[in-house]
């Protein structure tokens, strides 16, 4: 299945800080100094853990719901659900499911990051959503005393190094005939649909190349299927939907994740001059939309549900 998502657009979370920062030059170092003070086994999360990171995935959270809530209730997540929510990030997709599920369900959220869970935890509360639990744990070492009838996760199982491995160990966590829902990126089809826009193409190049020098699996439709399978699951049911959209906040989706990812990018020496100014990149790309009467597109996601 291939939808394009026209995405619905709310006003952001405000952490108490500006959600824009300018780009700042930092000292160029050798790649292999870079890498071994990041460590090569394994991914760590290149977007890091700052607060302005946690404000640009609070907005790239709005683009994605759509699609997210309407994979969810494809696979199944309903009233009365014992969910657990895997890297839950802002809590997004935790207070998705909070409303999928009702005060009748219960919602277990966990993530390895304090300062995620901390503020997870206080926007469901202002939310109003009481049916939530949140717990700082790694996700290959989690257990529970009670079995969960549903596992959700979005753009998580991307940094970590062994998906096979990963949705074995979650499956143990499920109930007999419970549904694993799992949302992962694939940029092909992102940037094909970029592909026009050249200054937008050498952008999303730059941030991809950045992913993949970290270790992130930026293609997950074969992992997912694969471990699916491997897993002994049902005949996972998959799709990919295509964010895009033409709104100023749409659009800056791009011009953040760069913002996000720019320092280790300088430090891999990716060729960022190539980008131009970058005191006038954002208006830029701006200007490449509208000269080329085109929307932007954002990053793909491969979902896929199965039952235990």
């Amino acid at each position: 299945m291939f939808s394009m998502v026209a995405p619905i657009l709310l006003a952001p979370y405000m952490l108490g800080c500006d959600h824009r920062h300018t780009i700042k030059s930092s000292s160029r170092a050798n790649y292999y100094q870079y890498k071994a003070i990041m460590g090569s086994k394994e991914s760590d999360y290149v977007l890091g853990h700052t607060a302005s990171e946690q404000l640009r995935l609070i907005r790239q959270a709005q683009v994605l719901a759509p699609a997210t809530e309407h994979f969810l209730r494809d696979a199944g997540i309903v009233s009365g659900m014992r969910v657990l929510d895997i890297g839950c990030g802002m809590g997004d997709v935790t207070m998705l499911i909070a409303r999928l599920v009702g005060p009748a369900g219960r919602i277990v959220s966990i993530d390895i990051d304090p300062a995620s869970i901390e503020t997870a935890r206080r926007r469901a509360s202002t939310a109003g959503l009481g049916n939530a639990t949140f717990r700082q744990a790694d996700i290959s070492t989690f257990t529970d005393i009670e079995a969960f009838d549903a596992i959700v996760g979005r753009l998580v199982l991307e940094f970590l190094p062994d998906t096979a491995a990963i949705i074995s160990k979650l499956c143990r966590l499920l109930s007999p005939g419970g549904v694993i829902a799992l949302q992962e990126p694939t940029w092909k089809i992102w940037l094909a649909y970029t592909s026009h826009l050249p200054l937008r193409m050498a952008v999303t190049t730059v941030i991809r190349d950045t992913f993949l020098a970290g270790g992130v699996n930026i293609e997950m439709e074969l992992p997912l299927y694969r471990a699916f399978m491997a897993a002994n699951l049902t005949s996972p049911q998959m799709r990919i939907d295509l964010p895009i959209g033409n709104s100023l906040e749409f659009r800056s989706l791009l011009y953040d994740m760069l913002l996000s990812i720019w320092e280790r990018a300088e430090a891999l020496r990716l060729p960022l001059d190539k980008l131009g100014d970058p005191n006038t990149l954002a208006s830029r790309l701006n200007d490449e939309l509208d000269a080329h009467r085109s929307f932007a597109a954002f990053v793909g996601l491969v979902g896929a549900f199965a039952r235990k």
